[in-house]
């Protein structure tokens, strides 16, 4: 029987993303997924702030931001009656070059280091692979898949498929992650439930729905509306989302499947010329029927040393994108606590802390998803949109103004991706300061404990947070400030802990405090302006032990 420390099913952006930040405390992962490849279709298409600053950690920014989209390419989003029609709305957006210069310059609405990045999940998983392949004592199996699991003692044995040599195996592990998707073993076996609402169905972005994705090499004028990201088709008949790819010629459309109509009757190449509103010369590469409308959270994230993360844990419907970038919090915050508990510094409350934390960010996060559906897919269209005619003029109107307020609260949410705060994690000392609003498109950094630590360009041009340690950061502002009864609790117990020194006044200012203990996720546990009475206290309840 194999030996390893975490066993983890599933390697989609979420599992791998649990495997790098375990690898980042050493510990052996072994990863198993059913595809003998990485993902093929687009799925996903946006990385949040929070999820670039978690892979900008990973040194795999830059490579990102090299994917997909060209760096000059517009990331607009933009609502039309056809694809050669009239333009009903545009957000414009910055390319990816001129949003990290923002960044930088301290102009962006997303004050972090790392702003958000528009690639598709063909490119994000192949990445993500590549990168956890690299790292030490981490081992990646695709076209491998776990077939059913049990909990023995102190650990879980998976009981795994090699596809290729259709032959089984077992790997004996202290913790087991399930990153399996919706309809994964782990979930199932667990016997845990979905809870809340599931397919709801809308014009758009509600029942069933099918994903194309089609290549169009050559001339565009099939696409005559100025360059964007996203094309909205808003039609009388029609409802669709044509998404670019590569900026070049491979685009993904999203459309809404009749009810009743089987989607193997679809022919796609009708349902692009309807979009285009002309014949489009396409080769269609891959279609995929799925459904949208869920609002669906487990009623558990686990327990007795199996775990869910990403869609095991919650089914969102895509608005916002909120359901990979969900994920990946999911992971860093339970990858560490896995560390913990193997590592042993971790204490007997440690790994119950996660459902406790992320679980209302779940529910959170899916709130705001499915107000930004009921917004994009619930309004009607009149006929006499398209026609030019005072009737056209004023629908044409109408729907202008409603989208204009629409796609300012779905796409610019610095607060969901930035404003993640766990005040209530039993993890998390409480120190009495003012809550902040968590309001969806403002975003107010706050070092009050439980919020992610907030971001500062240092006087050298570094980011602050790629200072922070793989283990604990105790930040410290003002070296005159004596640490070492916080240091000297930590290493009592075995917590990783690194001191950090940043004496700027941008960064005192910020934190209001001359001592901040940050979790290894980038999360703060506790701050004051002297150590503590009791140090050990503090170093407890951070370690789920108090």
């Amino acid at each position: 029987m194999e030996q390893t420390d975490i066993l983890i099913a599933g390697g989609g952006p979420v599992g791998l993303t649990v495997a790098l930040e375990l690898a980042r405390f050493g510990l052996r992962v072994t990863l198993v997924n059913e595809g003998a490849e990485t993902a093929l279709h687009p799925k996903a298409n946006a990385i949040n702030a929070r999820t670039m600053e978690h892979f900008r950690r990973h040194g795999i920014g830059s490579t990102l931001r090299k994917a997909a989209l060209p760096g000059d390419h517009p990331t607009d989003i933009c609502y039309v009656t056809r694809l050669t029609g009239r333009e009903l709305a545009r957000l414009h957006m910055p390319s990816s070059t001129d949003a990290v210069a923002e960044a930088q310059a301290g102009t962006s609405v997303y004050d972090c280091a790392e702003p958000p990045h528009r690639c598709s999940q063909i490119y994000l998983e192949a990445i993500l692979r590549d990168a956890a392949v690299s790292r030490p004592g981490v081992e990646v199996r695709f076209g491998h898949t776990l077939e059913s699991f049990s909990t023995e003692g102190d650990g879980v044995v998976g009981v795994v498929r090699d596809l290729d040599e259709d032959s089984t195996y077992e790997v004996a592990a202290a913790h087991m992650v399930g990153a399996d998707g919706g309809r994964g073993v782990v979930r199932r076996q667990l016997g845990i439930r979905y809870l809340g609402d599931g397919g709801v169905v809308r014009k758009m972005m509600g029942g069933q729905m099918l994903a194309t994705l089609f290549d169009v090499p050559g001339p565009k004028d099939w696409l005559t509306i100025n360059p964007a990201w996203q094309y909205w088709v808003i039609a009388a008949d029609l409802r669709a989302l044509l998404v670019t790819v590569d900026g070049a010629d491979k685009f993904v459309m999203l459309t809404r499947i009749p009810d009743g109509t089987d989607p193997d009757d679809i022919d796609d190449h009708a349902l692009l010329a309807r979009a285009a509103g002309m014949p489009v010369e396409a080769k269609i590469l891959l279609r995929m029927p799925w459904m949208a409308g869920h609002e669906l959270l487990a009623e558990s994230f686990g327990g007795d040393r199996v775990w869910l993360v990403g869609d095991a844990a919650h089914l969102f419907t895509p608005t916002g994108g909120l359901g990979m970038n969900t994920g990946v919090d999911d992971a860093v915050n339970l990858a560490w606590k896995l560390a913990g508990d193997v590592q042993g510094w971790g204490g007997p409350d440690l790994m119950a802390s996660y459902e406790a934390d992320r679980r209302p960010i779940g529910a959170r996060n899916l709130a705001f998803a499915r107000g930004f559906a009921e917004s994009i897919g619930n309004f009607d269209v009149d006929p006499s949109i398209e026609a030019d005619t005072e009737a056209g003029a004023a629908e044409r109107a109408r729907l202008s103004a409603h989208l204009t307020r629409h796609v300012h609260r779905e796409m610019l949410i610095p607060g969901i991706a930035l404003g993640v705060r766990y005040e209530n994690s039993p993890l998390v000392t409480d120190d009495g300061s003012p809550t902040v609003p968590d309001d969806a498109g403002t975003y107010v950094p706050s070092a009050r404990p439980g919020h992610r630590a907030p971001h500062v360009w240092l006087a050298d041009g570094a980011a602050l947070c790629d200072r922070f340690a793989d283990g604990f950061t105790l930040l410290r502002t003002n070296t005159d400030i004596d640490a070492g009864p916080m240091i000297s609790a930590a290493r009592s117990v075995g917590l990783p802990l690194e001191l950090l020194d940043v004496e700027e006044d941008v960064v005192a200012q910020r934190y209001v405090a001359a001592l901040v203990l940050i979790f290894p996720d980038g999360h703060i546990a506790w701050r004051g302006d002297a150590c503590p009475v009791d140090a050990r206290a503090v170093i407890d309840r951070a370690r789920g032990a108090a």
